[in-house]
């Protein structure tokens, strides 16, 4: 069975699970501070949480800034209302012009987010993730512009180390996305998030999502005792499905999933580098979880 430190070409023959740190930064926010502290702290792989900037270029904000720029040029103006109506014409006009060519726009801009991405990071393999509001995350594209957007990222010709796409998404475009992943030789990380409870069918589901061209199956779930956490770890450890698994249960209750998760069969663990970046609750540091495991 091939493991997931060989899936993702990452070096190292530790018995520790791979440490992946997530990259939330938005589109106000500086990369190199984000950069410094990942040298220094050196993690195994990046996952660039796409999420917290690309809703920031979607189609419908970027014409809107289109739209303000040119009604604010039309408002410095003294014109009659015969030329402003002509004007504001012009822009309705405009807008047809700018839905025709938004496919390459679009394309280009994602081009360019990840093109940001990799150059600010020196070398680190990355995880492409888009986690949907549904999911716990910031991204609020509809179901279509979720897979246009991570299928223009994994056609931007860089080299991704896994691409994220959620169990929960409308099963053609979640093949659309893996098609495109397989096209590119990019492995696929088939993930569900539940911020509420921890189902009691945990096994059926990793056995249901290894039953689809999944290259890794990632479970991350919500406890309420701790008899939930023991139950994911179980289901995990007792796992026979042949992809690798990343499981986990998800805050304070069940932090000790990341710290002790690798001994149960969870071949991936999240951790953040300065405890304020958090991309799901209950992550730890890196230097916290490097001292749980002295």
């Amino acid at each position: 069975m091939t493991t997931l430190r060989e899936l993702l070409k990452i070096p190292g023959n530790t018995d520790k699970p791979i440490i992946a740190v997530p990259l939330t930064l938005g589109p106000t926010d500086k990369f190199s501070p984000f950069a410094q502290k990942l040298q220094q702290q050196n993690p195994d792989i990046v996952e660039w949480r796409a999420d917290y900037i690309a809703d920031d270029f979607s189609q419908a904000v970027m014409w809107q800034q289109v739209k303000s720029g040119a009604q604010n040029e039309l408002a410095q103006k003294e014109v009659s209302a015969m030329t402003e109506a002509k004007m504001l014409s012009e822009i309705d006009n405009a807008k047809q012009e700018f839905m025709a060519n938004w496919p390459q726009m679009n394309a280009q801009i994602i081009k360019e987010l990840t093109g940001t991405v990799f150059n600010s990071i020196g070398g680190f393999p990355v995880i492409l993730t888009y986690r949907t509001v549904e999911q716990g995350g910031k991204g609020e594209m509809s179901a279509v512009e979720y897979a246009t957007f991570v299928i223009s990222a994994l056609h931007s010709g860089y080299p991704f180390a896994a691409v994220d796409v959620e169990y929960t998404l409308d099963e053609p475009l979640r093949k659309s996305i893996m098609e495109a992943a397989s096209q590119v030789n990019v492995p696929v990380i088939l993930s569900y998030h539940d911020f509420n409870s921890t189902p009691k069918i945990l096994n059926k589901m990793i056995i249901d999502m290894s039953e689809t061209a999944a290259d890794i199956i990632k479970l991350a779930v919500t406890p309420k005792t701790e008899a939930d956490v023991q139950y994911l770890l179980d289901v995990t450890h007792d796992s026979e499905v042949p992809q690798p698994l990343i499981t986990m249960s998800m805050g304070e209750l069940g932090k000790r999933t990341r710290v002790e998760g690798y001994q149960y069969g969870s071949e991936l663990t999240f951790a953040t580098l300065n405890g304020s970046s958090k991309s799901a609750p209950g992550q730890l540091t890196i230097n916290e979880l490097l001292q749980a495991w002295q």
